[in-house]
């Protein structure tokens, strides 16, 4: 008895030497909200640090779906912060309906996911064999979904072979491996998927993490769809193990499971590997989704366990000048380009001249092809260029330099096509020293299209007034272009009204006054005509609510002139049309305004004939429960228009 309390005391002891306390309610785990209760020390700063066991619990409703249930149990241990032994997780997911109730029991379907995983971890990072599997429950009966054999880690990254399989339709998709120590993928490796509503066995074969080549087939015709061999790569490995001497070598630092050896992601090598590493991704996302170090709190893979290999390129001084100085010229050209594509006055004065069409669409041209620049600068600012084999992409081409370009644009009736060339003759030299010469002639060729619009457009802008105007216009009109090209929400009519009013007025309208403007001289006459399209564009802002809900008021109104009928020698029941003769009377006149709505060409009359439809809908609602007799007497199927309009006193 003696000897227990003697031990009691030691640790009340160490725990107050430690400082060690204990945390029990809210908490967040890699971005599931709960509950926790863990011990803790605290640190430099009042930092709390994770020591000792720790427990955390989900039990909660979907905040959208209350038939959804989800429940979370996670048990383990941290050391420092880090987590340490053996770790349990337990993740559900159920989706209950409820179908009856009867003599106060209910009768209801459930359907659940679970996912059950016991990992162990060695300072922080996953360690030794872990066991994972996916179950769900359908039809009163708990199933297998996905499973794994053989996970096992070694400092944070998978080894040895394994296999990982998901059921779907009766039927087994997986992956099959083997891993090298560090994560490393060797050998052959193969997947079995669906993709595009084929089922695709691939085959891919590597070398120590660098991919050699990979076939992919359709599983039940056994069609091979296309097989792909990483020739120069396999180049490169024979010339390292021949023992030439090269300027490249097996890069220290291994990448995720995208193999990259002198290609872009637009590339085909790139983008058939695509499918079966989504799967891969999928794979490792459901194992590793309590790491935060591993999987995001938004449920993104950031980190891999699994690797490939690359190369790394040796630079010459010249090289690694041009590599530091690349991207400050492309950000530059990239400002120029931003400032003149978005230079309200160029884009509503440009029909002004050929010229000013031209350079309106060449800087639009220009700010598409620079986009499609960003991924291969981005290489250049992260210094992930040497790890490029750039002469190999070199060769193969990049879609977004060409020696010559074709530029597309409009000017009055016609549509012109300019072509812009570029000498491409320096890339012969090498990458990066043609790479620099293509820059420096895109800065030149910027340089002569900017001089040109800000001489031509000089004057106009000096007017403050003006081009306060020109701004308000081409800000409205890109906004206005946005609503009314945006139909989701709608059913197919009011889409269908909605797109013809913005093609006929806030297009074919719109464009043939900014034509005349673009013509014209005088200040004066010039802000007149600018006022117009302002008012042409806050005319259509405020048509717009009005426009959408046309189609559902007339429905509204056909309901309103139903009524039901009861049969009694079937004793059923039927809607019947109330006063049949007036409202065909009105469809005739509902299809006259709306025909005529969507072939309008003249702002000003939008707004005449969306009044039309908005009184005949009202005069409709007053006459359903008037005495309408005598008028229904004197409307006849073979009247036009205007006498109905004259009857039902519009």
């Amino acid at each position: 008895m003696r000897n227990n309390l003697l031990l009691i005391a030691a640790i009340l002891i160490s725990n107050s030497i430690l400082g060690q306390e204990r945390y029990s309610g809210e908490y967040v785990f890699n971005g599931i909200e709960g509950k926790g209760d863990f011990e803790f020390i605290r640190g430099e700063g009042d930092q709390v640090i994770k020591q000792g066991e720790f427990q955390f619990n989900r039990k909660e409703r979907d905040v959208e779906d209350k038939t959804i249930f989800y429940r979370t149990e996670i048990f383990g241990s941290y050391e420092m912060d880090q987590k340490t032994g053996t770790w349990n997780y337990l993740e559900e997911k159920h989706n209950v309906l409820l179908e009856d109730v009867k003599d106060f029991k209910l009768d209801y379907d459930i359907n659940s996911q679970q996912i059950l995983l016991k990992a162990n971890y060695l300072n922080g990072l996953p360690e030794g064999k872990w066991v994972f599997e996916e179950n769900e429950f359908v039809e009163e009966e708990l199933r297998k979904k996905s499973i794994v054999d053989d996970l096992i880690f070694e400092g944070g990254d998978l080894k040895g072979r394994f296999q990982y399989r998901t059921f779907v339709n009766n039927r087994s998709n997986f992956i099959r491996g083997e891993l090298l120590p560090g994560g490393i993928m060797n050998g052959e490796w193969t997947f079995v998927y669906e993709h595009e509503g084929k089922l695709i066995s691939e085959v891919r074969n590597y070398e120590k993490g660098f991919l050699l080549g990979l076939v992919r087939s359709n599983l039940e015709s056994g069609e091979i769809i296309e097989e792909l061999v990483f020739f120069q790569t396999i180049n490169k490995l024979n010339r390292l193990n021949s023992g030439e001497k090269v300027d490249f070598r097996i890069a220290d630092e291994k990448s995720g499971i995208d193999f990259i050896d002198g290609f872009l992601t637009d590339s085909p090598q790139y983008q058939k590997q695509a499918a079966a590493n989504a799967f891969i991704s999928e794979f490792l996302t459901n194992v590793m989704r309590y790491d935060e170090s591993f999987v995001s709190s938004d449920g993104e893979l950031i980190e891999y366990p699994i690797h490939t290999q690359r190369f790394v390129f040796e630079l010459s001084r010249a090289q690694q000048r041009m590599i530091e100085a690349i991207p400050a010229e492309f950000d530059r050209i990239k400002r120029v380009v931003r400032d003149y594509s978005n230079r309200n006055s160029l884009r509503i004065n440009r029909q002004r001249s050929d010229s000013l069409a031209y350079a309106n669409a060449y800087f639009d041209h220009k700010a598409q092809r620079l986009e499609e620049f960003e991924e291969l600068i981005e290489l250049f600012k992260t210094k992930q260029i040497q790890y490029l084999d750039v002469e190999y992409l070199k060769n193969e081409g990049l879609s977004f330099i060409k020696e010559t370009e074709q530029i597309e644009y409009e000017y009055g009736d016609e549509t012109i096509v300019r072509e812009l060339e570029f000498d491409l003759s320096a890339f012969e030299t090498g990458f990066y020293t043609g790479l620099v010469d293509y820059l420096e002639q895109l800065a030149a060729s910027l340089l002569y299209v900017k001089n040109y619009v800000d001489a031509s457009l000089s004057q106009i802008e000096r007017d403050e007034d003006l081009r306060s105007i020109e701004n308000q216009i081409q800000d409205r009109k890109i906004i206005l272009d946005e609503v009314y090209l945006n139909t989701e929400g709608l059913n197919s009519k009011e889409a269908s009204l909605v797109l013809a009013v913005h093609q006929n007025i806030l297009v074919k309208d719109y464009e043939a006054r900014l034509e005349e403007y673009s013509k014209l001289n005088r200040f004066a006459d010039k802000k007149e005509k600018a006022r117009t399209l302002l008012d042409l564009l806050e005319d259509l802002e405020a048509q717009h609510p009005r426009l959408v809900e046309l189609y559902s008021k007339v429905e509204g109104l056909d309901k309103l002139y139903q009524e039901e009928i009861f049969n009694p020698f079937t004793y059923s029941r039927y809607d019947q049309r109330a006063k049949p003769r007036l409202y065909e009377a009105a469809e005739i006149l509902f299809d006259h305004y709306f025909k005529s709505l969507k072939a309008e060409t003249d702002y000003t009359e939008i707004k005449i004939w969306i009044d039309k439809l908005e009184v005949l809908i009202s005069r409709m609602r007053e006459l359903r429960d008037a005495e309408t007799r005598r008028l229904e007497n004197r409307i006849n199927r073979r009247m036009d228009v205007s006498r109905i309009e004259s009857l039902l006193e519009l």
